[in-house]
């Protein structure tokens, strides 16, 4: 009969936690609580935020495209924005998506930059503006003299006449004798 009433009790405790904790995620997953910290009222105990694409879901894609200058005149602008195979096993494991997920970052980083009109001069100092510079640079030929890079947002849903905005272009930036081979580290 002991046994009985403690079974019971922990039961009521352990379905009381557990529906203290529903309760606290779904109002910490709430729109008007997007920077509440429920733990004050829950003693400290973690909630998850599951906030995932909400409150702005992504609805564009951003691009990265290159032009150059060689001996033989200027290229057209071509997309050498990274493509990244899609599988089931990437769920599990995908070591090469960290290079274009921080290339993607970077792009969205310069495309808030320009969406908030920051200055030029600020932004080609900005760590996210080099990280696109050095992606551009593995992209373009050997024996390119200068290049300039695009950045693009593709808006897939939209109408056809609007579907694409430019975001950022740069000057164009000669490369010169001095340039690395891909994967020299500074």
């Amino acid at each position: 009969m002991l046994t009985d009433r403690i079974k019971g009790g922990a039961t009521t405790v352990a379905v009381g936690a557990l529906a203290a904790h529903l309760v606290a995620t779904v109002l910490q997953n709430t729109p008007d609580s997007y920077n509440q910290d429920m733990r004050t009222f829950t003693g400290g105990w973690p909630i998850p935020g599951w906030r995932f694409f909400a409150p702005n879901p992504g609805v564009q894609n951003v691009h990265l495209l290159v032009r150059e200058t060689t001996d033989e005149g200027s290229t057209p602008w071509r997309d050498v924005t990274p493509v990244v195979p899609h599988g089931w096993t990437q769920v599990l494991y995908n070591p090469r998506s960290r290079g274009p997920k921080a290339l993607f970052d970077a792009m969205q980083q310069l495309s808030i930059m320009s969406a908030n009109q920051a200055d030029f001069s600020w932004v080609t100092q900005s760590l996210p503006y080099e990280l696109v510079l050095a992606a551009s640079r593995a992209a373009v030929a050997d024996d390119a003299r200068a290049l300039q890079f695009l950045l693009m947002n593709v808006f897939p849903s939209a109408p056809a006449d609007q579907r694409m905005k430019p975001i950022l272009t740069s000057e164009w930036i000669p490369l010169g004798s001095a340039r690395r081979p891909t994967g020299a580290v500074a």
